[in-house]
């Protein structure tokens, strides 16, 4: 078990840390990029000798970001007024989550800021990299899906028309797929009034889906378990999962906090009801490694590797191992994933355009021949 090897003093600022908030806290945007430079530049100051004070209070004067420059101009003059570094940054839960401020809490009471602040700065830029690697696999399938999808809409609602008032005017009997296309078409055309709102109504309950509790949990469970898919984001969940416990265990955050921490971190409703579950067992006396390797959404191989940290005291050290090697994992089985998907949609697409060109060109030939035998 590792849930008291933290020290007493840690312990009691992470309590007093994360005590119901007393004050409100004000709703602020600053983005991901914007809070992994500022931990960054705040590690670099506290480590040449500046104290926290002085570092907020020049940072804020250079900062070029006013929604940022206000958050440390106030989180500055928190602390001058006697409020703690880690207490101040909770009146900012959407700039600084609580497993920042847990940490940042873990720093100040072990004294090892500097080195607090710069895990944390690598985590973050880790999400980043790994985030903008995602987006840019992601943009050709898309763009290629939406540009086939325009085409294809092209060909049916104004093409095939055009053709098949042409084919109307002569007495031959069209190829079956052809009927099918026009009548699709024809379809489109006259009830376009009908059918309009209906795609609309479709794509904005796609898109409300994930904002209810079942539509939430039925994404998450299809995203976790489709193929291809299911497979890299259990890799990426996994791995930025255990890379945030072993950071906050190795700045001296306990097990059990970090468990809790980790949940509210996590996105997936799946993996919070998991880190729920490993919160439960760890106050009941069983280990982390246990529930942690019975779920089915975890790589064997990430359990095996936990549980024998666990039983010889480095599962600080070793989670946060994992954590990097998954997301390395993650990155690499999404490249591949995208690799498979590229062909597959072109082929996909340049099928059903050829199925549309093809109904389009059949009953022409059949008309050349027809013209010719007149």
């Amino acid at each position: 078990m590792q849930l008291d090897t933290a020290k007493p003093l840690v312990a009691v600022a992470l309590g007093e840390s994360f005590a119901p908030a007393r004050r409100p806290t004000r709703r602020v945007r600053v983005s991901g990029t914007d809070v992994a430079n500022l931990t960054a530049q705040l590690a670099i100051m506290v480590r040449s000798g500046v104290d926290v004070t002085s570092a907020l209070q020049s940072l804020a004067r250079q900062c070029r970001r006013p929604a940022l420059a206000s958050v440390l101009q106030e989180t500055h003059d928190a602390v001058i007024g006697g409020r703690s570094f880690s207490d101040a940054l909770q009146s900012f839960p959407e700039v600084f989550d609580a497993a920042y401020v847990a940490t940042v809490a873990a720093g100040e009471a072990s004294g090892n800021m500097s080195e607090v602040l710069d895990q944390l700065a690598e985590l973050q830029r880790s999400q980043l990299r790994l985030s903008r690697t995602l987006r840019s696999l992601l943009i050709y399938p898309v763009l290629l899906t939406c540009v086939s999808a325009v085409v294809i809409g092209v060909l049916l609602v104004f093409v095939l028309p055009k053709f098949a008032k042409l084919f109307a005017d002569y007495d031959m009997t069209l190829p079956w797929i052809t009927q099918v296309l026009i009548a699709v078409a024809d379809e489109l055309g006259n009830r376009w009034w009908a059918w309009g709102p209906v795609t609309m109504a479709l794509f904005a309950g796609l898109a409300l889906l994930p904002t209810t509790r079942a539509g939430n949990r039925l994404v998450d469970y299809l995203v976790l378990h489709l193929p291809l898919l299911g497979e890299v984001s259990q890799t990426l969940l996994v791995g930025r999962a255990c890379r945030l416990i072993g950071m906050m265990m190795e700045s001296g955050v306990t097990l059990l906090e970090s468990v809790r921490l980790a949940r509210t971190a996590m996105k997936n409703s799946l993996y919070k009801q998991l880190f729920a579950d490993i919160e439960e067992a760890v106050v009941n006396g069983r280990t982390f490694a246990s529930e942690f390797g019975n779920s089915p959404i975890v790589p064997p191989s990430a359990s095996e590797m936990l549980a024998t940290a666990e039983q010889t005291g480095k599962l600080a050290e070793v989670a946060k191992l994992v954590g990097i090697y998954f997301e390395e994992e993650g990155e690499n089985r999404s490249r591949q994933v995208v690799t498979v998907l590229e062909p597959m949609i072109t082929v996909v697409m340049g099928a059903i355009v050829a199925v549309v060109v093809l109904a389009v060109m059949l009953p022409v030939f059949d008309l050349s021949s027809f013209s010719g035998k007149r």
